[in-house]
C-alpha cells in the first residue's frame, strides 16, 4: 500500500508547528502567545490572492495549509478553517471593494481572526426560522438578536453575521449577510459555554443590540440573493473539511504504526497481530480517501464560482470525511489503550476533538436526508439512474465493485419513512465518495486500494442492515 505523503505545505509555518505540536503526550491547547505567533507566520494569507498581497493562487494553495495544520493540531486547522472559509473567501467574493481591501490590509499585517454567526438559541437548521432581524435606519441598518455557538466566540475582531429582513413589524423570509465587527457598540458576548472539547476555539452566545450597520457591510450582491451567498460560503467550507480530515488521518497513521511497531505484547510487537494489521489498513484508506477527496473539492471549488446547488457532492465528503475522523480516532484509542485515556494524549484528544465534526455545518443525520429529498425533487424518484444522472454533473460515474445489492439500495420511493431517506442517503453519500476516489485514480494515478475497501465496507453495512431498520 502507498502511504500517502503530504506536499504543498509551507516548511516555515510546519517547522513551527512541529516545535510545538509533535510531541505525542503533549497534545494540550496551545496558549494565546502560540497561536499568535502561528498566524503571524501567515497561515491565513493563503487565501487572499497574491493579486492582493497574498499567497492564494486557488484552494490548491490554502487546503494544504488547513491540512498542515490540522496534522499537528486539530483545533488549529479549524481555526483556519472558520477564519479563512466562512470569513475571508466570502469577504473576498462578496464584500464591497473599500471594505474588502480594509479587511485584507489587516489580515495581512497582524494575527487577526474572523468567522460567522448563523445558529441561534431557538436552532441553526432552519434558516427561515432565524429569529436576529435587520431593518432600515437612518445610519444605515440595524441588527438586534442573539446568536450561538460561532466558533472564536469573543476571540475574533470581525464576523459576518446572518440576519432576516424585517419591515415595519413583520420578519420577512429575505436573509442578509452583515459584516459586523465585534467592537461594534450594542455587540456583548453574554457567555461562554464550557465546551467538550477542540479548546482554545471559544463558543458562547452573542447578543446585537440595536446595532448600526453601515450599508457598505452588506454582503448580498445587487442580484443576487443572500441564502446563495450563505450556502456558497457553507459549501466551500464543508468541503474544505476533507483537508482538516486528511490532516488529522494521517497523523493518526504515523502515530499508530508506530506505536504498533513499539508496543511488545506476548513477546512480540503488536504490529504482527491480524487484528492490528486490520486497523492499520483501515487507517491509511482513511488517509487515502480524504486525500483525494480536499484534491478534488480544490479542484471543483477552483473551477465552479457557485456552490449552492452541489448539495449531494458536498453532503457526500463532509459527512463520510467527518465520520472517518471519528472512526480514525477511535481506532487510535485501540491501539493506543489506556495510554490515549488522558487529556493530553494526541489520541485522547482525537478522540474528543473529532466529535462535534459531525455536527458542525450541518447534522451528518439532516444532511443523509437533504441528500435523498434533493435527488428526489431533481429526478422526481431516487433511483440508480438518478444517481447516475447526478454523478456525470461532476465529472464522475458509477463506480465499479459495488457490493451486491447497492443498486437496489439506491432506490427509495419519495413516500418512504424518512429513517429509509436517511439510510438511502448514506448509501449516495459513500457510492458518490468512491466515485471521486475512482476518478482521481483514474486522473492523477493517486493510491485508493485500501481507501476503495473502506468504503466498499462501508455500503456492505448499510446494504446488510437494511432490513432491519425498525
Amino acid at each position: 500500500m502507498d502511504m500517502i505523503e503530504s506536499t504543498g505545505w509551507p516548511k516555515d509555518i510546519e517547522a513551527y508547528l512541529k516545535s510545538h505540536f509533535s510531541a505525542l503526550d503533549r497534545s494540550t491547547p496551545q496558549e494565546e502567545t502560540a497561536l499568535h505567533e502561528f498566524l503571524r507566520l501567515g497561515p491565513l494569507h493563503s487565501f487572499i490572492p497574491t493579486a492582493m498581497g497574498g499567497t492564494c493562487e486557488g484552494p490548491g494553495t490554502y487546503l494544504p495549509v488547513v491540512e498542515m495544520a490540522a496534522y499537528y493540531s486539530l483545533p488549529l486547522g479549524l481555526t483556519l478553517g472558520i477564519t479563512g472559509s466562512l470569513f475571508l473567501m466570502p469577504i473576498l467574493k462578496h464584500a464591497p471593494v473599500a471594505l474588502r481591501d480594509t479587511l485584507v490590509a489587516d489580515f495581512l499585517s497582524g494575527p487577526a481572526l474572523g468567522g460567522i454567526m448563523i445558529t441561534e438559541p431557538t436552532g441553526g437548521t432552519d434558516v427561515f426560522g432565524l429569529q436576529s432581524t435587520v431593518s432600515p435606519s437612518p445610519g444605515g441598518m440595524l441588527l438586534n438578536g442573539t446568536k450561538c455557538w460561532g466558533g472564536l466566540t469573543g476571540r475574533a475582531a470581525h464576523w459576518l453575521v446572518a440576519a432576516r429582513k424585517k419591515r415595519g413589524d413583520r420578519l420577512t423570509r429575505s436573509l442578509k449577510l452583515l459584516y459586523v465587527p465585534l467592537a461594534s457598540p450594542g455587540v456583548s458576548v453574554d457567555h461562554y459555554f464550557d465546551a467538550l472539547g477542540l479548546q482554545p476555539i471559544t463558543y458562547g452566545q452573542t447578543s446585537f443590540s440595536d446595532v448600526t450597520v453601515p450599508e457598505a457591510y452588506d454582503l448580498t450582491p445587487p442580484g443576487t440573493s443572500a441564502l446563495r451567498v450563505l450556502y456558497d460560503t457553507l459549501f466551500r467550507s464543508r468541503l474544505g473539511i476533507s483537508a482538516i480530515a486528511s490532516g488529522l488521518c494521517k497523523r493518526i497513521v504515523h502515530e499508530c504504526t508506530k506505536r504498533a511497531g513499539e508496543r511488545i505484547v506476548f513477546g512480540q510487537p503488536i504490529a504482527g497481530l491480524d487484528q492490528v494489521q486490520f486497523r492499520l489498513a483501515t487507517l491509511r484508506g482513511q488517509a487515502q480517501m480524504n486525500h483525494a477527496l480536499w484534491h478534488f473539492a480544490g479542484d471543483w471549488m477552483g473551477s465552479h464560482d457557485d456552490l449552492s446547488g452541489d448539495y449531494v457532492l458536498v453532503n457526500a465528503i463532509k459527512v463520510c470525511s467527518s465520520e472517518s475522523m471519528t472512526t480514525a480516532a477511535d481506532s487510535a484509542v485501540q491501539l493506543f489503550a489506556s495510554a490515549a485515556f488522558k487529556r493530553s494524549h494526541m489520541a485522547g484528544r482525537a478522540y474528543v476533538d473529532s466529535r462535534p465534526f459531525r455536527i458542525f455545518e450541518g447534522v451528518n443525520d439532516v444532511l443523509h436526508d437533504n441528500t435523498f429529498v434533493v435527488l428526489a425533487g431533481r429526478y422526481g424518484t431516487v433511483t440508480a439512474d438518478a444517481v447516475s444522472r447526478e454523478l456525470a454533473t461532476f465529472g464522475l460515474r458509477m463506480p465499479e465493485g459495488l457490493p451486491e445489492g447497492t443498486l437496489a439500495a439506491l432506490a427509495s420511493p419519495p413516500d418512504a419513512s424518512q429513517r429509509e431517506h436517511v439510510h438511502c442517503g448514506k448509501v449516495i453519500e459513500w457510492v458518490v465518495v468512491l466515485a471521486v476516489m475512482e476518478y482521481m485514480n483514474a486522473q492523477h494515478a493517486m493510491p485508493i486500494d485500501e481507501a476503495r475497501l473502506v468504503a466498499q465496507r462501508s455500503i456492505a453495512a448499510l446494504i446488510a442492515e437494511r432490513d432491519y431498520l425498525l
